[in-house]
């Protein structure tokens, strides 16, 4: 009878282990898989490109904006898999933009992108130079439009903002956002666009608090540190855009 009773526990045991292994081989539920996305940015010497701006895209959205380090090298983090464009700018050179399967072969993305120089010659017309307070505003609007934004007067009043802000609500990449103290936010990748006014920098100032529409007599804007005058960098904020401000004088 001992014999017969060891008999039929391992027959219990020989018929428990496939159903456990049967709910352990259960596969997860499906998720969403993210590639990352990196590379670098050469001339046509093959030598990196420090300070490029690099901008990812999915369809007309800008995604994520970043600047290639100065070994040229870049990251822009994790993308699922699909197409995206990269969008690539530094002074001196010709705007590119690259496009890629995120995702491809199920491994992550890695891009080399060659920047081509350009000559900084400009064609030899005689033209009027302004003098005065407007005259670097002018100077910059013929060498780095590819860059910035820039607005006069005229332009100014015919789009007839309410809020100095408003002048932005149509640039790719800008949030505006209404203000407790009056007036509009405007945010750049979630962070604070720095403000110049007349040349002089003005400390976590947003352009409503020190600009009315009717006071303006020109405005440029830099989205990033790509194409941004030297004189009017903010390292400590270079990622966020700057806005330049040049007030009538009366």
């Amino acid at each position: 009878m001992r014999r017969v009773h060891i008999c039929l526990v391992l027959s219990a045991m020989a018929w428990s282990v496939p159903r456990l292994a049967l709910s352990q081989d259960r596969p997860p539920a499906p998720a969403d898989t993210t590639y990352s996305v990196s590379g670098i940015i050469r001339d046509s010497a093959r030598a990196p490109i420090p300070q490029a701006e690099v901008v990812a895209l999915v369809g007309d959205s800008v995604r994520r904006v970043v600047m290639t380090s100065p070994d040229g090298r870049f990251s822009l983090g994790f993308f699922t898999a699909g197409p995206l464009a990269l969008r690539v700018r530094r002074l001196g050179y010709q705007q590119r933009t690259a496009y890629v399967q995120v995702g491809a072969q199920g491994l992550p993305t890695e891009v080399d992108i060659v920047l081509v120089a350009v000559a900084a010659q400009l064609e030899e017309v005689a033209v009027a130079v302004p003098e005065g307070r407007l005259a670097e505003y002018y100077q910059r609007k013929e060498q780095r439009k590819a860059f910035g934004r820039f607005m006069e007067e005229p332009e100014i009043k015919r789009l007839g903002p309410v809020n100095a802000s408003d002048l932005f609500r149509s640039v790719p990449g800008i949030a505006i956002r209404n203000s407790a103290a009056g007036g509009n936010t405007i945010r750049v990748r979630n962070c604070q666009p720095t403000v110049w006014v007349d040349g002089q920098r003005i400390p976590g100032a947003e352009l409503d608090e020190v600009a009315q529409p009717g006071d303006i007599a020109a405005i440029e804007f830099y989205l990033s540190s790509a194409g941004t005058p030297a004189q009017y960098m903010d390292r400590e904020n270079r990622l966020c855009g700057s806005i330049l401000v040049w007030l009538k004088v009366r």
